[in-house]
């Protein structure tokens, strides 16, 4: 009698929290069992390969920090002390020592780079003298006279200019050594220019004019009527010779 009683109750339902509980855990258990890679019967006896569980990252410490640059810090000194050409003695130095050594150093090579480009530049003048075209009365009379020139190789590069021509633009003779026509040349009229020095240069044209704005060392731009002369050598273009009238 007391089974069929039990039989014929209805089931207790179970509280909605304790079936999403129980559901929850069953999922976790899950999860947790998929993430646990196994291997082959063969393999490592069988066993599972437990992944290693990374460590939170450490956070240092003010005092770490400071630890650590002082480190590098006498990393960085040590590396400077063995640059030193002082041999041995390089170990007695301390850092101030080092410091000071190392800008003399510096200022050492600094000047001796600016004698090299002082020494270069008597180089080029004196092969230029040899290859502009002229005698001595002509050289002379190109560093006197009054109008606005300088001899530029075909790629439009300058290889000297006179003192008008300097004062035209703004820069020293040391200045203007090396500086380009077309890149003093106001953007404006650069592609002008450009067409006009190509023209010639794969023509038998050998004199032509033109009208640009320059740039000055200052920046500001100066109308000029540009006249072009190419000089060949062995029928080859080998430089021109650029006056420049600026406009009034």
């Amino acid at each position: 009698g007391s089974a069929a009683a039990a039989a014929a109750r209805p089931p207790v339902a179970r509280p909605a929290a304790a079936a999403k509980s129980s559901l929850q855990m069953s999922n976790l258990a899950r999860e947790e069992q998929a993430a646990i890679p196994h291997v082959a019967p063969g393999d490592t006896d069988g066993a599972p390969v437990v992944p290693m569980q990374l460590e939170p990252e450490k956070r240092l410490s003010h005092k770490e920090v400071e630890q650590r640059r002082r480190e590098k810090a006498k990393q960085y000194f040590d590396e400077l002390r063995g640059l030193l050409p002082y041999g041995g003695d390089s170990a007695k130095f301390d850092k101030n020592a080092i410091l000071q050594h190392s800008i003399a150093l510096i200022k050492q090579l600094l000047g001796e780079l600016d004698q090299e480009q002082i020494n270069l530049g008597k180089t080029t003048e004196e092969e230029l003298a040899k290859t502009l075209p002229g005698s001595s009365e002509f050289r002379c009379c190109f560093d006197v006279t009054r109008q606005p020139l300088c001899f530029a190789g075909p790629e439009g590069r300058i290889w000297e200019a006179n003192a008008a021509f300097c004062t035209l633009l703004g820069y020293t003779r040391l200045e203007i050594g090396g500086l380009s026509i077309l890149s003093a040349t106001a953007p404006s009229d650069t592609e002008t220019s450009s067409q006009t020095w190509n023209h010639m240069l794969n023509s038998s044209q050998t004199q032509s004019s033109y009208q640009c704005k320059l740039l000055r060392k200052d920046s500001q731009q100066v109308t000029c009527n540009i006249d072009l002369s190419l000089f060949k050598k062995n029928n080859k273009p080998h430089c021109f010779l650029v006056a420049a009238n600026p406009s009034l």
